[in-house]
């Protein structure tokens, strides 16, 4: 792809100058468009080292709104990024709609790297996950624009023997530059692997000629044009399908259930302290050994998941975990990707983060109660898998819980609380509405289930007609999962 752009084309001072104004004054329109349309764009920045990325951007958002956009490099993130999955520092800083997020350098740079360095680490992250998680964004909505900045060696050699002159010879440390110690060839090799193989509809690369610093801006506003302008047209069509493509055949894992599971009173006070004393023990092993844990509550109304939760962390040591409930998304989390909130609760080392509901909403309340379109929730089990499987292998032990209860001791459960005046504020309306769709939850209960269990973050699925035996089935299954933690 490198070798069919021209670099020999120059761009004229007449045409610059008359061309500069009309194109700032068109990017703040642009802008303006972007935020009523609640459009989100990221602008990717790759290319050679001194192809004068920072100055081309710097003149480049020197003509928008600083209120609507931001900027970051990943070439300042290399030792955070080891310690955490490789698309954490992106996913946490997504534009919100109607913004711009500008990369100077984006989640290609640690992969270049390493794969030019042969860092065996990084290089385990593939073009295909950075294919995904593109896609991701852009299935959201998101308009993602990578631009390439191309130069010939000799170009470079020029810019960087520039870039010393005007900032000494200890720039390459301040900027974190590291190019030098490879040669042109073998990035244009990695570079040519790199473009071939994400070069997507959804996210195209654009490979701009950056030999002459004018011919280049020009460009690179045309490029954001055409792309935004693009993006907006087929806002107008809809492509929205009322089904979606056939599934495999989901078994009816709720039917085969034994919600006659019970525990008697005695039994479980005798063997719930004992087991709250010993979570606590091994809480502490997991810090010490910094795992970080994320241990996850779904199910049914009333099924008991905040008692659960409550057994399960009366004996912890409150500074090591933290309780996140979820409810529906607020004014500014609606304003990113559904996983968006979920990023930024990833558990920090030897930490444990216990959700009461999680991002499986969008496969269970936004599908029955058609929040989510159902090209939405029909993807959202890959999306799912993806981000545990990303927690996974950065050493989060994830417990997945899925409480469940029948008919009649739910709707005990809801009598119970409106009588008790201690307990009535946990039974809404929209309990009763919920309860009323029970048969319509089932096969996105069922399917969930099925699609989301993996070796990596397996469901528990908790017998929970009696709340004592289900306490006591959770605290069993978090003990375990620790132990097996403990012993890697």
């Amino acid at each position: 792809m490198l070798n069919l752009v021209d670099l020999t084309t120059r761009c004229i001072k007449s045409e610059y100058e008359k061309k500069i104004d009309q194109y700032s004054e068109q990017m703040g329109a642009l802008q303006r468009k972007l935020r009523s349309e609640k459009i989100p764009v990221i602008l990717v920045f790759e290319g050679w080292h001194g192809s004068m990325r920072g100055s081309l951007i710097n003149r480049f958002i020197a003509s928008m709104d600083p209120r609507g956009y931001s900027v970051q490099s990943s070439s300042k993130k290399d030792q955070q990024q080891e310690s955490k999955p490789y698309f954490l520092n992106y996913w946490q800083a997504l534009p919100a709609k109607g913004s711009i997020a500008v990369y100077d350098n984006g989640w290609y740079y640690h992969k270049l790297e390493a794969e030019v360095a042969d860092k065996k680490a990084v290089k385990n992250i593939s073009y295909s996950d950075i294919n995904f998680f593109e896609k991701e964004l852009t299935d959201d909505g998101y308009l993602v624009i990578k631009v390439f900045l191309h130069i010939s060696h000799e170009q470079q050699k020029k810019n960087l023997d520039k870039i010393e002159k005007n900032l000494g010879k200890d720039w390459e440390k301040l900027l974190a530059y590291k190019g030098r110690s490879h040669s042109y060839d073998d990035y244009f090799k990695e570079y040519e692997e790199m473009l071939s193989k994400t070069d997507k509809l959804h996210a195209k690369w654009h490979i701009l000629s950056a030999e002459d610093d004018d011919y280049a801006l020009l460009k690179l506003f045309e490029v954001v044009f055409s792309c935004v302008n693009e993006h907006l047209a087929m806002l107008h069509f809809d492509t929205e399908s009322k089904s979606v493509s056939s599934s495999p055949a989901v078994p009816d894992i709720l039917s085969k259930l034994d919600l006659a599971l019970t525990c008697e009173e005695n039994v479980y006070k005798e063997e719930i302290k004992e087991k709250q004393k010993y979570l606590r023990k091994l809480q502490y092993e997991m810090y010490t050994k910094k795992i970080p844990t994320a241990i996850l509550f779904e199910g049914c109304d009333a099924a008991g998941k905040g008692g659960a939760i409550r057994r399960l962390t009366k004996y912890l040591h409150p500074l090591a975990y933290r309780v996140v409930p979820v409810a529906a998304p607020n004014l500014i989390e609606q304003q990113f990707h559904y996983l968006w909130r979920f990023w930024r609760n990833l558990p920090p080392a030897g930490e444990m983060i216990i959700f009461d509901r999680t991002w499986y909403g969008r496969v269970l309340v936004e599908r029955v109660e058609h929040f989510a379109k159902p090209k939405e929730w029909a993807r959202a089990y890959e999306e799912i898998n993806d981000l545990e499987k990303q927690w996974s292998e950065h050493g989060v032990t994830i417990i997945k819980f899925w409480l469940q209860i029948d008919q009649d001791e739910q709707l005990a459960r809801f009598k119970e609380r409106e009588a008790n005046p201690d307990k009535n504020w946990k039974i809404t309306e929209e309990d009763w509405r919920n309860r009323d769709k029970w048969e319509d939850y089932k096969p996105a209960i069922n399917e969930m289930l099925f699609r989301t269990d993996s070796k990596y973050a397996s469901w528990t699925i908790v017998e929970a007609n009696s709340k004592y035996y289900a306490r006591l089935k959770v605290l069993t299954t978090v003990i375990a999962a620790f132990e097996k933690a403990l012993q890697k």
